[in-house]
């Protein structure tokens, strides 16, 4: 990585995390903290356009490179900081798959992480919306670890309520055994959203406990 890169996502991270205060709460810190053992993919949920920076930023050592829509690019401020974090954009309505290679030689060749959100939009009301399905193409071609990474909000800015996130311990899909089928790929999306809605259910009773 250039050390432009480096100085960059630095700013980036220091910038947001300054910002929102992010409180992190662990599944299970000691298999999974804020600092990324190996080159990962990163699930969240989708509730606000800054999610992306907001999950870069808690990731303190670690390179994240956010999977974002091409389209978010024409919000300037958007896509300074998608530049700066360097983000894969996604072209969704050209039908492109490019974005699906290019994940896989980031977590395979370069050796970092990725971070996608794969409702496609923002969900409300706390509801974690249906999963597309590039996700898994992603993690059952990479082979590399998953980890879940539940943001409940709210987005306010230094003196408001503070962000919420919860990260998740480490886990691999269950490699197909009769090719990368149609049906595996929808079991294993589904598989990941009931895996996320897990650990939003997680999420709330820790946080519940920790505010009584």
């Amino acid at each position: 990585m250039k050390i432009f890169d480096k100085i960059a996502q630095w700013i980036v991270k220091v910038l947001v995390f300054t910002l929102l205060r992010p409180k992190i709460y662990y599944q299970d810190k000691a298999k999974q903290n804020r600092d990324i053992k190996e080159p990962s993919i990163l699930v969240c949920n989708h509730i606000h356009d800054l999610d992306g920076p907001s999950v870069m930023s808690i990731m303190r050592k670690s390179k994240v490179h956010n999977l974002a829509a091409l389209d978010r690019y024409d919000d300037k401020m958007l896509s300074w900081l998608m530049k700066m974090g360097g983000c894969i954009p996604i072209d969704r309505l050209n039908l492109s798959t490019d974005w699906i290679y290019r994940s896989i030689d980031t977590l395979k060749k370069d050796k970092e992480s990725i971070a996608i959100f794969p409702e496609g939009r923002h969900g409300k009301d706390g509801k974690i919306l249906p999963f597309h399905s590039g996700i898994t193409t992603i993690a059952t071609l990479s082979q590399v670890p998953i980890i879940l990474v539940y943001i409940n909000g709210p987005y306010r800015y230094l003196f408001g309520k503070r962000l919420k996130l919860m990260i998740g311990t480490p886990f691999y899909l269950e490699k197909p055994t009769q090719g990368i089928t149609s049906d595996y790929i929808d079991s294993q999306t589904k598989l990941l959203r009931e895996k996320l809605i897990e650990l939003q259910a997680e999420f709330y009773k820790l946080d519940t406990k920790k505010t009584n």
